[in-house]
Order: structure tokens, then C-alpha cells, then sequence
């Protein structure tokens, strides 16, 4: 047992570890990007959020979902 633990102690430093470096480095790539390009991504993870739940988050009037008639028309008949 006592060895069990030794190793998920091991296993759980070894693990904050990494995620400290990961997360150093990513601190530091968003850090070297700029207003233009962040204002940029956002605007486009935006537009492509509202894309999608105009497309996937609507009903139609006739209570089926678009999402069900594309998997539909993609079945083939055998």
C-alpha cells in the first residue's frame, strides 16, 4: 500500500510539473501576441459561434431539426 502511494505521489508532482511548464509556455506565446491579431480571433470565434446556432440551434417551424434532415439526406438507400 505504502508503495501504491509513493507512486501516485511521484505521478501527481511529476503531473503539476508539466502543467506548470505548459503553462508557462503559453503564457508567454499569448503574451507575444498582439491586440490586432487577439481582437482578430475573438471576432472570429464569435461569428463562427453565432454561425453555428443559427444553422444548428434553430427548430424549423415543422418541429424538425436541421441537423437531423443532413443526417438524413446523407443515409443511403440499399
Amino acid at each position: 500500500m505504502r508503495d501504491a502511494t509513493d507512486r501516485a505521489s511521484d505521478a501527481w508532482d511529476s503531473a503539476s510539473e508539466y502543467g506548470s511548464r505548459y503553462y508557462r509556455q503559453g503564457s508567454r506565446a499569448v503574451g507575444n501576441v498582439d491586440t490586432a491579431t487577439m481582437t482578430g480571433f475573438l471576432v472570429a470565434g464569435a461569428i463562427g459561434f453565432g454561425l453555428g446556432w443559427l444553422v444548428f440551434g434553430q427548430h424549423s417551424y415543422s418541429g424538425d431539426y436541421v441537423a437531423r434532415r443532413m443526417s438524413r439526406s446523407s443515409e443511403r438507400d440499399d
